[in-house]
């Protein structure tokens, strides 16, 4: 347990946050999209640690599984019911205008409710600890046993992290 010293009390900010995502996410976007497909990896989770991973903040492992659960019910609650109709509004049967409508309002939406993920992870964030630890790696973890075939790609990620510091 790290000494009192070592912890911060404070979370980012939800601005933080939010624009280290904005910054982070396009460039990493298809690998994000296909973890989140592929291995049901949360990307607000995702994004939150990789800004705790770029200012060496740390979580316990029972602190990352606690959050984790924190977002998944409003996650399978909201944010995916709603991403899953987003993905089917091409089969509405409109016009190609009313569909390309539907599917960016689905979105707009879809991008509220991720804001609001992040508000909830930071409202939910215990206290950090300054100690460098490989939070993405123990991520991976609770979703796969696989994580030797996701090396090359956690390389790739924290090498665009690392270009925005």
């Amino acid at each position: 347990m790290a000494d009192s010293g070592n912890i911060i009390t404070t979370a980012p900010t939800e601005q933080q946050l939010w624009q280290f995502s904005l910054a982070l996410y396009p460039k990493v976007q298809p690998l994000c999209l296909e973890w989140q497909d592929n291995l049901g990896v949360n990307i607000n989770l995702l994004l939150l640690l990789c800004y705790l991973e770029q200012q060496q903040l740390s979580l316990t492992q029972p602190q990352l599984l606690q959050l984790t659960a924190e977002l998944e019910q409003f996650s399978r609650q909201f944010t995916q019911p709603l991403r899953a109709l987003r993905r089917k509004s091409h089969l509405a049967t409109l016009s190609l205008t009313q569909q390309q409508q539907l599917k960016q309002t689905l979105l707009q939406a879809e991008l509220e409710l991720e804001k609001l993920e992040q508000q909830l992870l930071l409202q939910h964030c215990p206290a950090l600890t300054r100690v460098t630890s490989p939070l993405l790696d123990h991520y991976l973890a609770l979703l796969t046993d696989n994580t030797i075939s996701y090396q090359q790609p956690l390389f790739d990620l924290r090498q665009a992290i690392s270009q925005l510091a």
